[in-house]
């Protein structure tokens, strides 16, 4: 098994800042992450992620690239290559 294939588990907030359509915002993120391939669980505080390492790789760069695209916006993550096994 390549490194790539390696299965991580993210845990990720996206805090879009000085906006009032917080909801479009996060949908759009959203939007990226059902259509990954990869498990996700929303949670309270945090969406839980579970992959290939290049895949969650993947979706991260995606969700910032859109994110920049919204404006200011803080994107907190945890990454482990031993809670997603």
């Amino acid at each position: 098994m390549s490194s790539l294939d390696k299965i991580v588990a993210c845990q990720m907030s996206y805090l879009p800042l000085r906006t009032e359509n917080i909801e479009e915002k996060v949908e759009k993120i959203l939007y990226i992450l059902r259509n990954s391939g990869l498990e996700f669980k929303i949670g309270s505080f945090a969406t839980e992620i579970k992959g290939t390492k290049a895949r969650v790789f993947s979706a991260i760069k995606d969700i910032f690239e859109v994110a920049e695209t919204e404006g200011q916006f803080v994107l907190e993550l945890k990454l482990s290559n031993i809670c997603g096994c």
